[in-house]
């Protein structure tokens, strides 16, 4: 399934992070605000930022 993969990626990256990158991702994981009519589009958006995100600090 796509959110295993996507959910597997997020682990491995964060696994590598020190604490206080692992804290920056998960607050900004909690201060994404809620789209409620376009579930699939904000979920998108919102990887492709934590991707990128993630791709800048190694």
């Amino acid at each position: 399934m796509y959110t295993t993969n996507i959910d597997n990626e997020i682990f491995t990256k964060l696994k590598r992070l020190n604490r206080d990158q692992k804290t920056d991702v998960l607050d900004y994981l909690e201060h994404i605000p809620k789209v409620s009519h376009s579930t699939r589009i904000y979920r998108r958006k919102a990887m492709k930022q934590i991707r990128e995100a993630l791709e800048k600090d190694w």
